[in-house]
Parts: structure tokens; sequence; C-alpha cells
């Protein structure tokens, strides 16, 4: 370090002795052309020493530091030296290699309820979206209990998502509650199947039906529970799966559980199966705003973007959540000229 300094200074001090020369006299052709080598001389020896000054991760590219300070000192004799040397390497070395990572608020408070309401219905996803802020960026883990709680005012399908993110939670309380609420969602539910699996062993020929029909749903509901594309979700789906089946046996006009098998296929990534279903589903009557967004879906998973814009025109305004501005309003058709394709 000290000698790369000392061969930056008498770099430094070679190139104002031939700069100064040159200007205080008249020298003859000769006589500039040795001086413009020495010039050219100096600034490489000053290039060299002063990249050996930078900070580690300016050396890794040395030839590029180089070649920048070079450029700079033959264009600008002696006053480039003394800049790069005085403020430039100094500043270099101050700076902090990786920025800290900035922290970022939730820009308003939410307002929590202190106690769990009736559930939301319209609005439920909405409100999902602020207690997901909250969950995610709260400070406070009191607030971010106080979201959990909340959760049970929404519609369980948007509250899952919250509580499996606070599983990751750094507290152990918030932690706790969400795998509390998870575990009693589960244990509801598999209460449930328990018991119509036992109906259902000595069931009569026209409760069999409705039994596979219960079972279904109920699988499927668990499956939400789990871990996206996970194998616990998998198992689970393929489950529902063998119930809606077997109650299509008995029903195969059922619009409902068509549906249900396009979810379950989608959920499965068996893309072209779910697509059949989901039309099969609508051609038994059922209703084109549940249809048309899972098509959609299906569609953006394939990379067919153009096809995505159709589904949701088709599926109504209103499908997508106000929130989201303009990409809603691309795919919903109203906003495709502010947003290219």
């Amino acid at each position: 370090m000290r000698l790369s300094t000392f061969v930056c200074i008498m770099a430094t001090a070679a190139d104002a002795a031939a700069v100064g020369f040159a200007v205080a006299t008249d020298p003859s052709a000769i006589v500039l052309a040795a001086l413009v080598v020495v010039h050219l001389a100096a600034s490489q020896l000053f290039s060299r020493a002063l990249v050996k000054l930078l900070p580690l991760h300016y050396r890794r590219q040395a030839s590029e530091a180089m070649a920048f300070v070079f450029g700079a000192i033959v264009f600008v004799p002696v006053l480039a030296m003394i800049g790069f040397l005085a403020s430039l390497v100094p500043a270099l070395c101050r700076q902090r290699a990786v920025p800290p990572p900035a922290r970022w608020l939730h820009p308003r408070a939410t307002r929590l309820p202190t106690q769990a309401a009736e559930p939301r219905g319209k609005n439920s996803f909405v409100w999902a979206g602020s207690l997901a802020g909250t969950l995610q960026n709260a400070p406070d883990a009191n607030k971010r209990i106080a979201a959990l709680i909340a959760t049970l005012s929404i519609k369980e399908q948007d509250a899952v998502p919250l509580w499996r993110w606070a599983l990751k939670d750094p507290e152990d309380e918030v932690r706790l509650l969400a795998y509390a609420l998870l575990n009693r969602k589960e244990k509801a539910i598999e209460a449930r199947i328990r018991k119509t699996q036992a109906e259902l062993g000595g069931a009569r020929a026209d409760d069999v039906f409705a039994l596979h029909t219960a079972l279904a749903h109920d699988f499927w509901e668990l499956s939400l529970l789990a871990k996206s594309r996970s194998s616990t979700q998998l198992s689970l789906c393929a489950r529902a799966r063998e119930q809606v089946e077997s109650a299509l046996m008995y029903e195969a006009g059922n619009g409902g559980l068509r549906l249900l098998l396009g979810r379950i296929l989608l959920a499965e990534r068996q893309l072209d199966a779910a697509g059949a279903a989901l039309r099969r589903a609508h051609d038994m009557g059922v209703d084109a705003r549940q249809i048309e967004p899972l098509l959609a879906e299906i569609a953006f998973i394939e990379g067919r973007y153009c096809d995505v814009r159709g589904h949701v025109q088709r599926a109504g305004s209103g499908c997508s959540a106000s929130m989201f501005g303009a990409a809603a309003g691309y795919w919903e058709g109203a906003g495709h000229a502010a947003v290219p394709v």
C-alpha cells in the first residue's frame, strides 16, 4: 500500500515536471516527443499503482479500472492524477462493498379488530391483502398476532395462505398461533372425513353418491391447507380425484363435480385434462364466471397469453380485484392501450 502510494506520487511529480517544462519553454519537436513519452510512461505507471490502492471488488476488474484511469490522466495531465489520488481513492475505500438492505415498512397501519367478526364476503380478498401486509411487515409481534386473529373474519380460502406465511414468523407466539389455526382446520376436516368414511361402509345405494361427493370436497379442502405442489398436496388431490370419479359413476352429468375435477387436475398440473373437465362442466350448465378464470390460469401456465384476456373478458367485468389496477385492466381488456402485449 505504501509502495503504491509512493509510486503514484513519483509518477505525478514526473508528469508535473514534464508538463511544466513543456509550458515554460518552447521545446523542439524531438524534446516535445520525449515529453509526451514521459507523460505516457508516468500515466501508465500511475494507473498500475493506483489500481492496487482500490478496494478488492475493484481490483478484480483491474484491466477495466486501469483503462479508465489511464484514459482520464492522459487527457487531463497532473490534475487528474491529483484528483484520483486525493479524492477518488479515499472515497472508494470508505465505500461499503454491499449496502445494507433497506427495511420496508407498511405505509399505513392497518386497523385490526380485537376479536373475530362474522366472515366477510365480497371484500374478503381485499381485507386479506391488508392483513398480509401487516403479517409481513409489522415490526410489533402483537400486531402480527392481532392480524392472525383477524383472519378468522375472512374466508378460509383467503386465510390459509396467511396462516402458512405466519409459520415462518421469527416470533414463537406468532408461529404457534398460526399452527394452531391450521391444525384446528385440519382436525375438523379429518373428523368429517372419518365420519363420512364410516357411514360409507354401510350406506344405502341412494346415499353413496352424496357421501363420495362429500369426501371429494373434504379431501380437496384438506389439500388446500398443504404446501402448494408438495407431495402431501398431490397425494390429497389424488384422493379427492378418486372420490370425484367414484361419484361421477353414479351421476355423470353433475356439473359441480366436473368443475371440482377440473380444479383438482389443475392443481396436479394435468392441464389438458383440466381444460377438458372445465369445458364439460360449462356444457353442463356451470356459470362461465366460475369456469373462465380457471381456463385463464391454464392458458397463463401454458404461455398462451393472448388467450388469457379472452377468458377473463368472458368471465365478466370485476372478476379481478380492483386493487391490481393496470394489470387487472389489461387482462380484462380495458388497459391494452397502456400496457404492451
